[in-house]
């Protein structure tokens, strides 16, 4: 199996992106469609409430793409060698290891779930909210988990279109559930919980579908190494560190905006992390597609088909960062509007969205290096890009700068500048570490 063969025209490049974009955009809808329809049926309290969860999806979808992306690029360097049987095996064993954990997941938030919903920053007046969506979420910890490691697992496979139908089917499927459960039968939170959940099962069944008769990669009797995990969880680490880092920047974001702007403060931090999360799916599309192509040909040994992705991947974030920035400041408005009527909170979320705005400009550049890294097997590189990024400095900056500048600028401007100074510290580390690829031909 080759994802190219000789050279490429940019725009076939372009096409190759294109179900790998779609999927992560579909995927960044699942939370903001609840948002979108709790909003609108239920109030700003409810989806204030979504926010509060957050960081409980991300635990969960990190520990998945942690073991996908980890294990996918030993996966599709086993393939660029021809072994097939030995990529097969190391699959079924990451299947194995993530339904355990998805499984203590589930056990260990329904027995904690009220202690887990107020340690993560949600005052009286949200608990009615966020009790019932937290429990369907850990209720759907395997669904969950299993969705987005077939999508992941699909592209190494070589088979990008068959993650965008999953992602496209669950899409669609979540619409009309939480239609039907929050604005018809008026069930809140709960209701729309229980509208991802059913629609994330529908898509990972499809996944599994694929994957028990028609993949390269197959079920087989699997060959459990604790090196290949240690790998897998190592090389992921960065992607993870994502996820994770995510949740914990929600959580300070909560913490700080409701100590300052009370509840209507937090469904502003939740509208624009649903602004944040649709525009980064962009950059996470074009990570994820060309991660396949780089693992394979590290594997193969053509340096040239790497050098050549890596070229044109960054022509394509160049352009798309000044387009996404343009957009969110001059259709920033009117996105607002399709979540809140004109009041404090549209006004908070519109003053804090001009500040964080050119957070696009810098981040598409961190988070396709990171998967680079990760693709060439390169997980601490990957994890010190991925760390800085969403993790070290958010909290640095969000703790200092509302000190120094003031509470509304500090606050908003903490994810711009760190992406800013993490840039600078992604292109070294590109030249140094990368070089022999970049070099290459």
């Amino acid at each position: 199996m080759k994802y190219f063969e000789g050279r490429i025209t940019y725009p076939q490049f372009l096409k190759y992106l294109v179900p790998s974009v779609l999927t992560m955009i579909f995927l960044s809808f699942y939370t903001t469609i609840d948002g979108f329809f709790v909003s609108k049926y239920a109030g700003s309290d409810a989806l204030g409430g979504i926010n509060i969860v957050i960081p409980v999806t991300c635990v969960i979808f990190g520990t998945s793409v942690m073991l996908a992306t980890g294990a996918g690029a030993i996966i599709g360097e086993k393939m660029g060698q021809k072994k097939g049987r030995e990529a097969s095996e190391i699959f079924t064993f990451i299947t194995l290891v993530l339904l355990g954990l998805s499984l203590f997941f589930t056990v260990f938030g329904i027995v904690f779930l009220k202690p887990i919903c107020i340690l993560l920053g949600s005052s009286d007046r949200l608990l009615p909210h966020v009790l019932p969506y937290a429990f369907v979420i850990f209720l759907g910890s395997i669904p969950m988990s299993f969705k987005l490691f077939f999508e992941y697992m699909v592209r190494t496979d070589g088979k990008p279109g068959v993650g965008m139908a999953m992602s496209m089917a669950g899409l669609v499927c979540n619409v009309i559930f939480d239609y039907i459960f929050v604005a018809v039968l008026d069930m809140g939170t709960f209701g729309a919980a229980w509208g991802t959940f059913l629609s994330i099962t529908v898509s990972m069944l499809i996944g599994l579908v694929y994957f028990l008769k028609f993949s390269h990669i197959r079920f087989c009797r699997p060959k459990a190494s604790g090196r290949v995990l240690f790998k897998s969880c190592t090389n992921g680490s960065s992607e993870m560190l994502t996820e994770m880092s995510t949740g914990i920047t929600t959580f300070l974001f909560n913490v700080i905006v409701l100590k300052h702007f009370g509840e209507d403060g937090v469904a502003a931090v939740t509208i624009i992390m649903y602004i944040y999360y649709f525009f980064i799916a962009f950059y996470m599309g074009i990570a994820v597609a060309t991660a396949p192509i780089v693992s394979y040909n590290v594997g193969s040994g053509d340096h040239e088909k790497i050098r050549e992705t890596t070229r044109y991947s960054f022509l394509t974030i160049g352009i798309s960062s000044i387009l996404i920035t343009a957009v969110s400041l001059l259709l920033g408005q009117p996105i607002i509007h399709l979540f809140v009527e004109d009041g404090h909170v549209f006004d908070l979320t519109w003053e804090a969205l001009k500040l964080f705005s050119p957070v696009f400009l810098f981040i598409g550049w961190n988070v396709f290096l990171s998967g680079y890294f990760t693709a060439l097997g390169n997980g601490p590189v990957s994890a010190l890009i991925s760390s800085l990024r969403s993790l070290i400095l958010v909290v640095v900056f969000i703790l200092v700068l509302p000190r120094i500048i003031g509470v509304t600028a500090g606050i908003w401007l903490t994810m711009p500048l760190s992406e800013i100074v993490t840039v600078f510290v992604a292109l070294y580390l590109y030249r140094t570490y990368g070089k022999q690829y970049m070099l290459a031909g």
